[in-house]
């Protein structure tokens, strides 16, 4: 049969979306209420076809309330899943004990929840025929789990698979045509900026760059030779006055040594006129 209806019971608002969530993507209509007292109203007028109930709530646990389901003949047949974060083998066998046909871990995977609908192979407690069916055996709905997740996991390594070739060729076939793209990019580039180095060359445009330039250049060079014939000239200068100054030291001594030998000569011509007076003198007399 097909489990079509269920009822999650747990006080806890997050688990029970889920859980209904779950259900829904395996075409199980869920309806949810937060307290055993709750479930056990909904239970007066509504049939579920599989109750999920919570371990741990506020004043009823789920362990009574599912003894409390078992004990009215009325919802004797609904099976009812334990769903808890309570684990081990010990907790496995007192919710048996308990009356429920197996327990649901939490946070339960979507593998898991089709696990325990597909294991509840019993008449559903709205067929006509109704019975008490054996509990869910956990090995089995473990060996059902694990099926269901070899199988979860390789299709979704063969989705993932096809999804990377597919995800690796389109990149390939992006990355070729981006690079195509910078190619042509650069490729424009080049030919503007050798357009504008062609347009920098020509001799009008070097000499508009450059006519700043020389023309300091030209002051600078002017400058340096004014500086350089001015230092030549005051060195010709310093050289003609050493010169000149030599010339006239020689002069001088020379000046000197002819006033010299003049004196000399004065008086030696003044001594021999002296002495012609004298004899010239002595003469007459």
């Amino acid at each position: 049969m097909t489990i079509k209806n269920a009822l999650v019971v747990d006080d806890s608002k997050s688990a029970r979306m889920m859980l209904q969530r779950l259900l829904g993507k395996i075409n199980v209509q869920a309806d949810a209420v937060d307290s055993a007292e709750a479930a056990l109203s909904f239970l007066e007028s509504s049939q579920p076809d599989v109750i999920f109930m919570d371990h741990m709530m506020p004043g009823m646990d789920g362990l009574e309330a599912t003894q409390l389901i078992k004990s009215n003949p009325r919802t004797a047949t609904i099976p009812t899943i334990m769903y808890t974060s309570k684990e081990g083998q010990e907790y496995q066998e007192m919710a048996l004990s308990h009356g429920a046909h197996g327990v649901l871990a939490k946070p339960a995977s979507h593998e898991a929840v089709m696990a325990v609908i597909q294991s509840l192979d019993e008449p559903a407690a709205n067929d006509e025929q109704k019975s008490q069916s054996p509990a869910i055996a956990l090995v089995e709905i473990d060996k059902l789990v694990q099926k269901h997740l070899r199988n979860a996991i390789a299709e979704a390594k063969a989705e993932i698979s096809a999804g990377l070739d597919a995800t690796t060729q389109q990149l390939q076939t992006h990355q070729t045509h981006q690079l195509d793209l910078i190619q042509a990019r650069m490729h424009q580039q080049q030919e503007r900026w050798q357009l504008e180095v062609n347009k920098t060359l020509t001799e009008q445009a070097l000499f508009q760059k450059t006519r700043v330039m020389n023309q300091r250049l030209a002051v600078t060079v002017a400058d340096k030779l004014d500086k350089k014939n001015a230092d030549d000239l005051i060195a010709i200068m310093k050289t003609s006055q050493t010169a000149l100054e030599a010339t006239l030291a020689t002069t001088r001594s020379e000046l000197q040594k002819e006033l010299q030998k003049t004196a000399i000569r004065a008086a030696t011509a003044g001594a021999v006129i002296g002495a012609l007076a004298g004899i010239t003198a002595a003469f007459f007399l």
